[in-house]
């Protein structure tokens, strides 16, 4: 029997014994009466013994429509025990006449009050003996007058409340678990208005059978207005409280308002210094509503290393690995060093060495304000992809500011020394550029979202300072992509990405190789290998552009829980112009799989070209973790 079915049959239980003891047109009903107990099975006979006999029977219920069989045979100990048949007849007449009442219940529960019932059970020449369960369920009793009141029968305190605000509607049909299920929305109502504390006092269900209806009365003891009192924070041992305080999105004596405690915790836990964290009211009110609130926390390990693959058919197999410590000075200051080398076993533009990276990283949450983050990273690059070669170092600061839960913005500079080659010339660059970004997210998950949409507009800059490359230029896109989940439980989830850019400023031959558009690969048009999307050069290899347009489109099915298909289709071109045109757009369609663990997606996609150059392989194979949008 189902959680569901069992809540529903002990509410049903309430309205059957309140009308068994008032007689009366109008009776009382307690929907938290519980239900009889269903007849134990028979124990099974000693190891080696013979089994006992038994009388195998078949149950058919008429008479109901598709969701009151479901509930009846939830509620029916005839149907729970088929497959544990008693051994005479008179056994099974017992249980059908334990499931009249049980029966009856389940019919109340559901609003049918003059409902009746006839069990029925038949003779037959062999077993299974049929037994049928016949149902005339009558007129459903409807929800007529519903009140709201104190103790002391005076109004809630705060904006009026309307039945309809509770999911109980004026002649609806008077099922027993909408009762309970608006006090608890009744109590979730003023908890939201201030009144943290709030409790049922009574609820009076009555139902008159003249008029075949029910009326409700809810007394509920509202309690004092809750403001905000004092704060504690518990469990620190090397994160400054300060920073802890600091997250908290209310001054003491502000009125309680639960979505600013879900804000707190959620705020804190961003800090990614917990394990843990839980905010939380004291268990009563303080002195004129004035309630202390404790924060408690679970500080994780302050240090971590780790290491990863990656692999993909056009970009070779490649590997990391990382050391970094979480609280650096007490701020929650994340560090981390790392060491990355890619494309083992791809083709490069003639040495067959691998890409090499080396890479520092800094981020100082809160800093100068709260929801500020200063962001600093360090990297050397030696990077061997099919357009080009380059050795560069590169030094960044940010600063990340949150405007709102969804919406964030980052300016900084950055610096950069690089040598990049192609088949027709060596660039030598010194550039400075100032990163600008402007980012809206709206979906419900960082690594596998499933509704929502996101925005992101970004814009960098490039002043040159040294070197041959004389013009500034500045690369500029808008990213975006939607979720949409058919189903409502993230089964079924349509995924859609549109990403257009353009360089605005110098001709192409004076922009750098590694500032100019690619596309194709993982990330990009799958069923292409890596920056193999677009014009090329004299030699076949991939000379880049001023403009890129991506588009892409995925159906994320769940199979199980944890394993998931998704075919997909991507398009894209890069183009010369500085605008995209939108024209001969490549095609790549395949197949996904999806490994869902608790740190997001493992993704394996199979990818094949639709309108490939003669060039182009026949398919591609990219392994990584999260989805590919």
């Amino acid at each position: 029997m189902t959680a569901t079915a069992r809540s529903a049959l002990l509410l049903a239980g309430a309205f059957s014994a309140a009308l068994l003891t008032h007689p009366a047109a109008a009776r009382e009903a307690d929907p938290h009466a519980p239900a009889e107990p269903a007849p134990a099975a028979l124990p099974p006979g000693p190891e080696g013994a013979e089994a006992a006999p038994s009388l195998p029977y078949a149950v058919r219920i008429t008479g109901v429509d598709e969701d009151l069989l479901t509930l009846l045979e939830s509620a029916s100990t005839l149907v729970d025990l088929q497959e544990d048949p008693p051994p005479t007849l008179l056994g099974l007449e017992r249980r059908a006449d334990a499931d009249r009442d049980r029966l009856q219940t389940a019919l109340r529960s559901a609003g049918y009050y003059d409902a009746r019932l006839d069990i029925r059970i038949g003779a037959a020449a062999a077993p299974p003996v049929p037994v049928t369960i016949a149902v005339e369920t009558g007129p459903a009793y409807t929800f007529d007058a519903v009140a709201v009141r104190t103790p002391d029968g005076r109004p809630l305190p705060g904006p009026a409340i309307a039945p309809a605000d509770l999911g109980l509607v004026r002649g609806e049909r008077a099922r027993a678990p909408l009762v309970v299920a608006a006090e608890e929305r009744l109590l979730s109502r003023l908890g939201e208005q201030g009144f943290a504390f709030a409790a049922a006092a009574d609820r009076r269900v009555v139902v008159d059978h003249d008029r075949r209806t029910m009326d409700i009365t809810y007394t509920v003891d509202a309690g004092p207005l809750v403001r905000f009192g004092a704060a504690r924070v518990e469990g620190l041992e090397e994160v400054d409280e300060d920073l802890v305080r600091g997250r908290l999105p209310w001054q003491p004596g502000e009125e309680y308002r639960p979505e600013l405690v879900d804000r707190a915790r959620q705020s804190i836990a961003q800090l990614e210094v917990f394990d843990t964290v839980r905010v939380s009211l004291a268990d009563a009110p303080g002195p004129d509503g004035v309630t202390p609130v404790t924060v408690s926390v679970v500080e994780r390990k302050r240090r971590f290393i780790g290491a990863g693959v990656f692999f993909s058919t056009a970009e070779g197999l490649g590997t990391q690995a990382y050391w970094g410590h979480r609280n650096l000075f007490g701020g929650a200051e994340y560090l981390r060093i790392g060491a990355q080398v890619g494309r083992l076993g791809a083709r490069t533009t003639d040495l067959e060495l691998p890409d090499l990276q080396f890479n520092v990283r800094f981020r100082k949450p809160d800093f100068l304000a709260v929801r500020q983050t200063l962001a600093a990273s360090f990297s050397v690059v030696a990077e061997r992809p099919p357009a080009y070669e380059r050795v560069a170092t590169i030094l960044a600061a940010s600063l990340e500011r949150e405007i709102t839960d969804n919406l964030r913005v980052g300016y900084g500079l950055a610096t950069e020394w690089s040598r990049t080659r192609t088949d027709e010339r060596t660039y030598q660059s010194v550039l400075v550029g100032a990163p600008l970004s402007l980012n809206y997210d709206a979906s419900d998950n960082l690594l596998n979202p499933t509704r929502g949409y996101r925005v992101a507009l970004v814009a960098t800059p490039w002043y040159p300072v040294g070197g041959d490359t004389r013009s500034f230029f500045a690369a500029t896109g808008i990213i975006g992509t939607a979720y949409h989940d058919i189903a409502g439980n993230g089964d079924y989830v349509a995924a859609g990405r549109i990403n257009v850019s353009s360089i605005l400023g110098a001709g192409l031959d004076e922009i750098p190789p590694d500032k100019r558009y690619y596309a194709g690969g993982g990330g990009s048009v799958r069923g292409y290998g890596f920056q193999k999307v677009g014009p090329r050069n004299a030699n076949g290899d991939p000379s880049g552009g001023r403009s890129l347009v991506e588009l892409g489109l995925e159906m994320r099915v769940k199979v199980t829980d944890t394993i998931g298909i998704v075919p997909f289709v991507d398009a894209g071109m890069v183009y010369d112009s500085t605008f995209p045109t939108f024209a001969d757009l490549k095609v790549g369609a395949g197949l996904g799989l999806r490994y869902y663990t608790d740190f997001g997606p493992l993704r394996v996609d199979v990818g094949f070209p639709l309108n490939p150059d003669s060039n182009d392989a026949r398919w591609q194979l990219y392994l990584s973790l999260g989805q590919a949008f």
